[in-house]
């Protein structure tokens, strides 16, 4: 699956579940997550937006369904059978972590990729000598880089496509 097309389903990730929005931003889904927001507000935005809303929160669930949004009721503990909930309602499948493609953990926006040399009085200077491929929030101009982050990412990933197939 290509990732950051406008055929991609918009995510709204309810305060319960910022590990959930985190992933799906690294994994190239546009997901609107804040921790405080009200559930009027965050109904009144998917409306807007065609968000689908992932939630573990009953009440907001309920008021959800009064206006035929699209529900991901997440009931599972464990983040990785949470994302199967996810997959088994919207069909997704191939999961794949790019820097190219990943948005903001911290704002959402889309990365790009930059010449470290560039930016190198922002990058601790470890970092800086281990890795060659660095990203910028083109909003926040948050730094990435494919840390152990990522590279628990990737396992994470590996199981969720392991069962997928």
């Amino acid at each position: 699956m290509l990732l950051n097309t406008e055929n991609d389903p918009l995510f709204f990730v309810d305060a319960m579940l910022g590990n959930i929005a985190r992933k799906l931003r690294l994994l190239g889904y546009d997901s609107k997550y804040f921790p405080d927001i009200d559930d009027t507000k965050l109904i009144d935005t998917a409306i807007k937006e065609k968000r689908i809303i992932i939630s573990k929160d009953n009440e907001l669930i309920l008021r959800a369904q009064k206006y035929n949004l699209q529900i991901i009721h997440i009931t599972k503990q464990k983040q990785i059978e949470q994302f199967f909930e996810i997959t088994n309602k919207i069909h997704l499948k191939n999961f794949k972590i790019n820097g190219n493609i990943a948005r903001c953990t911290k704002c959402n926006s889309l990365t790009e990729p930059i010449d470290k040399s560039n930016y190198k009085e922002k990058i601790p200077l470890g970092v800086f000598n281990l890795n060659e491929n660095f990203w910028r929030c083109k909003s926040c101009e948050k730094i990435y880089w494919e840390g152990t982050h990522i590279k628990n990412l990737q396992v994470f990933v590996g199981k969720i496509n392991e069962r997928l197939q």
